[in-house]
């Protein structure tokens, strides 16, 4: 009976389930909203809105955020900056953009508030380049680099120098990269004038799940944006993940802790760990 056993241990052990294992290295994240363009008619009513929103969500589920509002060219290159110099080895580094985009040369763009645009090539002179910005994480040793754009908008500088809007295009990034934008490639749908963008809703909606991994969350929010939208608007979703990851980790895997520092025991609050950036 003994021997029996013995043989039969390995095949018992085989088929007990195991926890998902999830990248387990600091979370960062910088989040942006730009609304007020100069050059709109108006200013954006989503952006802000929805950055805060997300920022708040992502700090739940254990990163370190920082927010910026309505940020000039200065403004984003300290931002991400700052963001670059907390990378480790292994760090999760995430991406959160609300505003106007633009595709040039092959590569999307994200524009400053304070862009001044009127050719082409002004865009890759004021705008910030997506894949210049995952490549530079990765550089730093960023095992999980994740960017949610939220850009496909119609926007005033494009229709200066194209009789047509363009959108987003693809990005060619490192592995271990998951992107999403708001609508598919090469087309733009109009800000809703809502306080919060369908494409939002659907991703908070989904993030807040526990144990999916962050390819499902997705594929869930562009499913929900499609079906709420009618088709009208369908994400667009790029990954090349190498390794588990879930935005909100629950049975399976411990919720994260912050990588801030950690809280004090004393009975006092937590500092908040959002802060605003300049402009």
């Amino acid at each position: 009976m003994k021997i029996r056993f013995f043989f039969l241990l390995p095949l018992l052990i085989s088929l007990v389930p195991t926890a998902p294992s999830f990248a387990a290295g600091e979370r960062f994240a910088l989040v942006i909203g730009n609304a007020k363009y100069p050059d709109a008619d108006a200013p954006l009513k989503e952006p802000i809105n929805d950055a805060r929103n997300v920022a708040d969500e992502l700090k739940r589920d254990g990163f370190a955020v920082e927010i910026g509002e309505n940020l000039t060219g200065d403004g984003m290159r300290r931002a991400f900056d700052k963001l670059y110099s907390k990378i480790k080895p292994g760090s999760v580094a995430l991406v959160f953009f609300s505003g106007f985009g633009i595709q040039s040369a092959r590569q999307s763009y994200l524009l400053p508030i304070d862009a001044q645009i009127w050719t082409e090539s002004d865009v890759r002179r004021d705008g910030f380049s997506l894949e210049t910005v995952l490549g530079e994480l990765n550089t730093r040793g960023a095992g999980v680099k994740i960017a949610l754009i939220d850009a496909s908008r119609r926007n005033p500088f494009e229709r200066r120098f194209r009789s047509f809007s363009a959108g987003l295009t693809p990005v060619i990034a490192p592995n271990g990269t998951l992107v999403m934008y708001s609508a598919a490639l090469a087309s733009v749908v109009s800000d809703a004038g809502g306080d919060h963008s369908l494409f939002v809703q659907e991703l908070l909606k989904e993030i807040r799940v526990p144990d999916l991994m962050a390819e499902e969350t997705l594929n869930r929010t562009k499913m929900g944006v499609t079906r709420a939208s009618r088709g009208e608007q369908v994400p667009w979703i790029s990954s090349s993940l190498a390794e588990d990851f879930s935005f909100s980790p629950g049975a399976g895997g411990s919720r994260p802790a912050p990588a801030a520092s950690p809280a004090p025991p004393a009975p006092p609050p937590v500092p908040d760990a959002i802060r605003r950036l300049p402009g």
